[in-house]
């Protein structure tokens, strides 16, 4: 059937309505209004973008006809989520890239010559404040919550806190500047917010947060998200992100039952047929009384030393077993997909190397610390910069000018180790070349195709031409692997 709506715009809207499907089409335009925001009145929270709801309950439709229904998530709410932080796999995803984002902090730097002394104090205050502590902790709430605030505690009072913070030049409230606390999001919520103007900076931002019931002004309180969601969305997860706990779970759920079905099939993988005439033994007015005592003795004596007696003609005994072969393929696949998801190299994550990742891990580790680093600016980069604000404020009266923060280069300590392994792959060509196990040409050649190698660059065809090295007298004891 079909039936025609009035849209805002006077056009009428032909929508179709499965027949199988009861609920009108008023109540699906009602379910997918916008949100009641607590600075407008309801009657023009219920018109913003009301024509859009057609639209989307077209596509709906038509994905519930066609089968394509998506299973979404929803948010799973602050109080699972603690319960899914408790998880082995959950914290080892979320604290081994929480440690690595703050574990090599940077420094303030600046380009004039003449700022040393600020950049001194300026870095004296981060150590302070226990900037990198805090950012610690940010990075841990953002991976298991979704997002989380940091108060800037300057000692106001219940009235100053409902109004702006003053973040510009002679700020006499930054000047008593105390400390950079965390709140928790399962103890704040937004306050209004608009939901009517795209147009405008505040578009889905709430102008303040209440904690615990108290109101604070957004102002005063830095936001730090790492997963945005959508926009419709942003009301139902507290205006924060999406948690990466939660989007690790179903992962961990799926090897949890795979790691307790391998486990089930290793304890009973091996099955003990008694072939008998099970006629006879059920017509038996004693019942199966015999015949139980029968198994409770086989299974008592079941081991190497053990003899079992049975009846020649009329009982057997045979052994069924399960195969187990690729249980320990399928279980570490459970973990790759965990890695892979958690964006972070199993090497690291697990300390182990499962099948199909590099031998040495050495690649991984690198796009890991690329991706540790987009993290950190993503994540630390908009609240850091307000952070180094107030405490140039609290330090010079002043706001900042010419300061910048950088964090410190990853992967300083497994490039020392790359270049021990290149030392020892060298020693081992030229032992093999001494030995002529190789050509010059195939020692190239495997130079050439090492991606590690900084000499991956040069042509194996092309060899060098020269004078052979004159050794000089030298001893005749092997010297294979020297340089000389």
């Amino acid at each position: 059937m079909r039936k025609t709506l009035r849209n805002p715009s006077r056009k009428p809207l032909n929508i179709r309505v499965s027949e199988y499907d009861d609920m009108p089409v008023m109540e699906w335009r009602d379910k997918l209004k916008p949100a009641v925001t607590l600075g407008m009145p309801e009657e023009e929270a219920m018109l913003a973008n009301d024509s859009a709801c057609t639209y989307a309950w077209n596509l709906l439709s038509h994905s519930m006809e066609l089968g394509q229904m998506p299973t979404t998530a929803s948010f799973l709410g602050y109080p699972a989520l603690q319960d899914i932080s408790q998880n082995g796999l959950i914290r080892a995803c979320i604290e081994t890239v929480a440690d690595d984002m703050t574990r090599d902090f940077g420094k303030i730097k600046s380009e004039e010559p003449d700022k040393a002394e600020i950049v001194t104090a300026m870095n004296n205050a981060l150590e302070q404040f226990h900037v990198q502590d805090v950012l610690h902790e940010v990075a841990e709430k953002v991976g298991y919550f979704g997002g989380c605030l940091v108060y800037i505690d300057t000692g106001a009072n219940d009235a100053e806190l409902q109004t702006p913070l003053n973040m510009g030049e002679y700020s006499n409230e930054l000047r008593n500047l105390k400390a950079f606390r965390l709140i928790d999001p399962i103890n704040v919520y937004p306050g209004a917010y608009n939901s009517a103007e795209p147009l405008k900076p505040d578009f889905f931002k709430p102008d303040h947060w209440y904690v615990m019931g108290k109101r604070v002004h957004a102002s005063r309180l830095i936001r730090f998200v790492a997963n945005e969601v959508p926009q419709l969305l942003k009301p139902v997860y507290n205006f924060f992100g999406i948690a990466q706990a939660q989007l690790l779970w179903d992962y961990v759920i799926h090897f949890s039952e795979c790691r307790v079905a391998t486990a089930n099939i290793a304890k009973k993988y091996s099955m003990t047929v008694f072939k008998t005439n099970m006629l006879a033994t059920l017509m038996d007015g004693a019942g199966t009384d015999q015949i139980d005592k029968r198994m409770r003795l086989i299974a008592m004596y079941q081991d190497n030393n053990s003899i079992t007696a049975i009846d020649k003609e009329a009982e057997d005994i045979v052994k069924i077993e399960t195969p187990i072969g690729g249980l320990t393929d399928i279980t570490k696949q459970g973990l790759e997909f965990l890695a892979a998801l958690n964006r972070t190299p199993a090497v690291k994550l697990l300390g182990i190397s499962p099948s199909g990742f590099n031998a040495t891990g050495e690649s991984d580790l690198r796009n890991y610390n690329d991706h540790i680093s987009s993290q950190q600016e993503k994540v630390f980069g908009h609240g850091l910069k307000i952070i180094i604000d107030c405490i140039h404020v609290f330090l010079f009266g002043k706001t900042n000018d010419g300061l910048t923060f950088e964090w410190s280069e990853l992967g300083e300590e497994d490039q020392a180790v790359m270049a021990n392994t290149q030392k020892v792959k060298a020693d081992t060509m030229a032992v093999l070349l001494d030995r002529s196990v190789i050509s010059p040409e195939e020692a190239r050649q495997a130079v050439a195709s090492d991606p590690d190698s900084p000499l991956s660059f040069i042509d194996p065809a092309e060899v060098p031409e020269g004078e052979p090295l004159d050794m000089g007298d030298l001893d005749d004891a092997d010297k294979a692997g020297e340089i000389y």
